[in-house]
């Protein structure tokens, strides 16, 4: 029997009885020279060279500010992590949008709002705002921002991070029953017969039944939450705010929502950062085969610096973490999925802050020691990460925008081909394909057109939630839309290059002043 499903509010209840919430960023109002940390490419790659039209318009400081009160506390209470670096301050606010925007309509969404500060922030910088979409909620992101390199962007301006509607406090959804969720987020897995095929068919089957219990519940809205639509949020704070023009940071799946801001409401981008943008506007196959590629990259980047650093992983740490996951598989890893198992590494490599070195050596042993039996702090991992990433509102969002679905007689091969390809995560993004079977799509990203400024793209080669190769898509569509773009690359590990590099933190200033991004070059990992 289904148990009631409901929607969470934290704040005002709607028609629809839903909430959303915004995280403030900072960005920059002074362009220090990012200095002689970026090494600089003269090859020409990534994009064209900086414009010599008319210079991209200012960023603008709020007519009317939204109602700002301090949660710093709160925030990292919130989100279990250590306390903001010494001048840190967070404030939260919320404001209203309606559920289906453009459209006439009664009811409505609360978005609320996270705005980072430090004490270098100029009084009166226009702020930037900053998205990570359905990755996590953009106020950890902006938390990640403001206690690693990437403070180094909060010198400039304030930034403020908006959650896509569905997830993290901006409405957070619960329409799915326990085992619907469960199943969807295991890929399948269970405790006997855990071949492919039954796996296969277990997915398939909690997805038609969550699909069925998420419209029972938000009919007649189930479609709303698509990446247009998280645009169309990010363009009621500007006409709240009175100003003419945004300038968005899109982190890893947030870069789907800036550049479908920017195909939408072309004519209000004054800035737009792409920060290890993932896949816009593909197919859920090529999305999901960039995916898998780029994260695979990521964990033998991870296991050669493990190596390097003599973990608790052993000579071949790869093949270690290899081994263990068909473990998981065959159901002998202490009732862990190996889909599980991935998702808590991924996610302690992507967020964990603090001395690289230590935070490599950390993620090994809780490994080593879940090979060995002590499941514990592997058990914990993978809690905080469902907490992080698999929420019903971020389950329901990435099937709003899925195109083109799998279907399941393609996903037998698919596993077969991608296990031999990316041998870390190749199965599990095949099985994946099936989680959205029975969910409705919403309308598709628009295709880029001519953007009025030019973009500044950060690749980080070890981001192992999205991986570095959906960059150079992206990058094939800024060419083809005519747009001016330039390109720093890190080669380190973890989420979001301008939470880890104050080089990328300061090249951001000066992009956000100038509105011309830098050479094509490379920062220090």
């Amino acid at each position: 029997m289904r148990r009631p499903t409901v929607i969470r509010c934290r704040f005002h209840l709607c028609a629809l009885a839903m909430a959303v919430t915004i995280g403030t960023l900072a960005g920059c109002t002074a362009g220090p020279d990012p200095g002689p940390d970026l090494v600089i490419k003269q090859d020409g790659a990534g994009g064209q060279p900086p414009s010599t039209a008319a210079a991209p318009p200012p960023l603008e400081v709020p007519a009317t500010d939204l109602e700002w009160s301090d949660c710093t506390d709160e925030t990292v209470a919130r989100f279990g992590v250590a306390a903001l670096p010494a001048g840190i301050t967070l404030d939260c606010a919320e404001y209203a949008n309606s559920v289906t925007p453009g459209v006439q309509a009664v009811e409505t969404i609360t978005v609320s709002a996270v705005r980072a500060r430090s004490s270098a922030t100029p009084a009166g910088a226009p702020p930037l705002v900053l998205t990570s979409g359905t990755d996590l909620a953009s106020a950890r992101t902006l938390v990640s921002l403001a206690s690693g390199g990437g403070a180094a962007l909060l010198a400039g301006n304030p930034v403020v991070s908006i959650d896509r509607r569905g997830t993290g406090e901006s409405t957070p959804l619960d329409c799915m029953t326990t085992l619907e969720r469960n199943t969807l987020l295991s890929n399948g897995f269970g405790q006997a017969a855990n071949d492919n095929a039954e796996r296969e068919r277990r997915i398939v089957a909690a997805g038609a039944s969550a699909s069925d219990g998420c419209t029972e519940t938000l009919s007649p809205h189930q479609v709303q939450f698509t990446t247009n639509n998280a645009a169309a949020d990010l363009e009621e704070l500007r006409v709240l705010w009175g100003v003419e023009h945004l300038g968005i940071i899109g982190v890893g799946n947030g870069a789907a929502v800036a550049l479908a801001y920017a195909g939408l409401y072309t004519d209000h981008v004054a800035r737009l950062i792409l920060d290890t943008p993932a896949p816009y506007g593909a197919n859920a196959q090529t999305s999901a085969q960039q995916i898998a590629d780029g994260t695979n990259a990521a964990l033998r980047t991870f296991s050669d610096q493990c190596r390097a650093l003599s973990c608790s992983l052993g000579a071949d740490p790869a093949a270690t973490i290899a081994g263990l996951l068909e473990r998981a598989r065959a159901g002998d890893v202490g009732g862990l999925s190996d889909t599980d198992i991935l998702l808590a590494l991924t996610t302690t490599i992507a967020l964990t802050s603090g001395d690289r070195p230590d935070v490599i050596r950390t993620t090994a042993d809780m490994l080593s020691k879940a090979d060995d039996g002590t499941l514990g702090p592997l058990r914990a991992a993978i809690e905080q990460a469902r907490l992080l990433r698999g929420s019903d509102g971020q389950l329901l969002s990435r099937c709003n925008d899925t195109t083109e679905p799998v279907g399941q007689n393609q996903v037998a091969d698919l596993v077969t081909q991608w296990s031999q390809q990316y041998p870390l995560t190749g199965s599990n993004a095949a099985l994946g394909l099936l989680r959205c079977s029975g969910f409705p799509s919403g309308d598709a990203t628009p295709t880029l057109g001519e953007l009025p400024v030019p973009v500044l793209v950060l690749r980080g080669g070890g981001d192992p939630i999205n991986g570095p190769v959906a960059t150079d898509g992206v990058n094939g569509a800024l060419v083809g839309a005519g747009a001016e773009f330039s390109m720093l690359t890190w080669e380190g590990l973890g989420y979001s290059v301008l939470s880890h590099s104050d080089c990328a933190g300061k090249a951001a200033i000066a992009y956000s002043l100038s509105g011309e991004p830098p050479t094509t070059g490379a920062c220090p990992a």
